[in-house]
């Protein structure tokens, strides 16, 4: 009786270290900002619905393993950048009531289509059950106000900062898309310099003048190089981005259709190029696009001063991140 006693007593103390080795693990502190712990269920909790989805999305094995690991650190990051903004709000004495909270789950219903309470259940599908979900939009309405109060003021957006990402989304689309070219190409002989710089200027010439008006095609016959495409005044047919050498097909992302490129140097010969057509693209014009552009443009700034502001506030707090 005594060993069936003592045995069960020993049992009961090895379920009472696992028990306390398990809450130990699951209340494991993963982060410290100023004199707040940020604990490991906590976190775990947190990234529910993006757990979810990615058990929902991706593949048993190394790649789901990669992808839990990397949500609970991003997690992480987020949550100790609301407790630093939290300190933030709690000194500028900003508070988000129930009714800020309603509104802006009114408004995200809205933007969906839906009503509240097809809201709140398609959050519950993914893990987030009403007061979760509340408490996230209540973190972004807290956020939003912070920025508003610390960063938003700052922000300008320029007309010239609107054509700089519209010439990026030009060269985006060029990138994709077919088009017709002709070249004149001028050989230089190998690790002869005084030679080559007589080509690049023969090349340069041959570029003016097809630029003044002089026909690209008669310049190619009569000049290039290029046995293949001189007899076709070097026209190359229908081509696609990167057939053609990197420095050319630059040179011709930056070309309005009937345009010439100055001379391009590949290897040990010169190249001028012209842009004879592009297939059509769906861009709108500048002017269409402008105020979506604008948008765009300030949700940028407003990402990398909303960083920057974060980055100085983990500057002035004691952060240590254990995960």
């Amino acid at each position: 009786m005594r060993r069936l006693v003592a045995s069960a007593l020993f049992a009961c103390a090895l379920s009472s270290v696992s028990l306390v080795a398990e809450a130990t693990v699951i209340e494991k502190v993963v982060a410290v900002v100023g004199e707040r712990a940020i604990l490991l269920s906590d976190v775990r909790a947190r990234a529910t619905p993006f757990l979810v989805k990615i058990h929902q999305e991706v593949p048993a094995g190394a790649q789901r393993s990669a992808a839990i690991s990397q949500t609970y650190k991003n997690v992480l990051e987020r949550m100790v950048d609301e407790e630093l903004q939290g300190r933030a709000a709690n000194r500028s004495k900003l508070v988000v009531d129930a009714k800020e909270v309603d509104d802006a789950i009114g408004r995200v219903a809205a933007q969906n289509g839906i009503s509240v309470d097809k809201l709140v259940a398609e959050a519950a599908k993914s893990g987030l059950d009403e007061k979760g979900y509340r408490n996230e939009i209540r973190r972004q309405v807290l956020e939003a106000k912070l920025l508003n109060l610390r960063v938003q003021g700052r922000i300008r957006v320029t007309e010239e900062d609107v054509r700089t990402m519209y010439r990026k989304l030009v060269m985006d689309e060029r990138r994709k898309l077919g088009f017709s070219a002709a070249w004149i190409r001028i050989d230089a002989p190998p690790a002869d310099k005084g030679a080559a710089r007589e080509k690049r200027a023969q090349a340069e010439s041959l570029a003016a003048q097809a630029r003044a008006g002089a026909d690209f095609g008669s310049l190619a016959r009569d000049k290039s190089d290029d046995a293949r495409s001189r007899d076709r005044g070097g026209q190359l047919g229908q081509l696609r981005p990167g057939r053609l050498p990197p420095a050319i097909d630059a040179a011709l992302m930056n070309l309005e259709p009937g345009q010439v490129s100055s001379s391009v140097r590949v290897g040990d010969s010169f190249f001028v190029v012209k842009l004879i057509a592009r297939d059509e693209t769906e861009l709108p014009v500048f002017e269409e696009a402008k105020n979506e552009l604008g948008e765009r443009v300030y949700l940028e700034k407003m990402g990398k001063a909303r960083r920057s502001w974060v980055e100085s506030l983990r500057r002035q707090t004691h952060v240590e991140i254990r995960m």
